[in-house]
């Protein structure tokens, strides 16, 4: 079992280092021009704003925000201590990544044995039924986190493709900010909007109308779509909770615990959907007696 498991983790691996091989040549490159580019676009940000302020004179002093808005961030630096301190925060970072990995090996290598003393705590009439009910509840989170990659890969891949169709700059990168931007609930669209819609700022109009604009437009709808079509449907195929279940975990998650509540509304629904689907079934076998 553990060599099993072990020829995943290498096929997993070599998956990974196939696609980062395919992707990560254009990826850096985009990454490379938008880092070169970022100075002239936050001067060309600062212009403009400049000139609204100008010819509004009741807006407020954006221009000036803008301005020193680096400075405020490198003031952030003494938050995060010297260049040795970050170094060995990212070596941290790694050994916490390789930590989990080995974790997950063991649990996976060793979770027969614990769900086997797991179920030595009801009694043996009892502790089939138990494990089915493990069982059943631990392929609903497996399809959660199938569901969520599945998410931020379709998302990805549409914004990718959109913002190259309305001729936006450093397409592949868009569409990997949007892809990671997508595993965080509520605001990550928002997130992965922004620095389109800056690059977006400084392009030409498209057919007469402000890139900006249609941008803006874009991302909205893809959000509606995101939310509204795509979640349920995605969590419904891999989870297997309905659409409108999904929709009602997520404002209920949303209104009790915010973001996190909405990173485990749907999780935790469909392990409530297991247990309760139980409580009713025994409840019918009681009746019919």
């Amino acid at each position: 079992e553990a060599g099993a498991i072990l020829i995943i983790y290498a096929a997993l691996i070599l998956l990974l280092v196939l696609i980062g091989g395919i992707l990560l040549t254009p990826l850096v490159t985009e990454t490379q021009e938008f880092i070169s580019a970022l100075p002239q676009l936050w001067q060309n940000l600062q212009q403009r704003t400049a000139a609204l302020e100008t010819r509004y004179t009741w807006l407020p002093d954006i221009s000036g925000v803008i301005a020193r808005l680096p400075g405020e961030l490198a003031g952030l630096s003494r938050y995060f201590g010297t260049a040795a301190g970050v170094a060995f925060r990212f070596l941290g970072g790694v050994f916490s990544i390789v930590t989990v990995l080995f974790m997950t090996f063991y649990m996976l290598v060793e979770g027969p044995q614990i769900k086997q003393q797991f179920l030595t705590l009801f009694p043996a009439e009892r502790s089939g039924r138990v494990e089915e009910i493990l069982q059943h509840i631990g392929l609903k989170f497996g399809g959660w986190v199938r569901g969520q990659l599945l998410l931020g890969l379709i998302i990805g891949v549409v914004v990718g493709i959109g913002a190259a169709i309305l001729g936006l700059p450093y397409p592949l990168l868009l569409g990997l900010v949007a892809g990671i931007t997508e595993l965080i609930p509520i605001v990550g669209p928002i997130l992965g909007a922004i620095p389109a819609v800056l690059i977006a700022l400084f392009q030409p109009p498209l057919l007469r109308i402000p890139r900006v604009l249609i941008v803006a437009v874009f991302y909205a709808v893809v959000q509606q779509a995101e939310s509204n079509f795509v979640v349920p449907r995605v969590m419904r195929m891999a989870v297997g909770i309905s659409p409108l279940l999904t929709v009602i975990a997520l404002l209920v998650g949303v209104k009790l615990l915010g973001i996190i509540g909405a990173l485990l509304s749907i999780p935790v629904a469909a392990a409530l959907q297991v247990v309760v689907g139980e409580i009713l079934q025994t409840i019918r076998k009681a009746a019919r007696q």
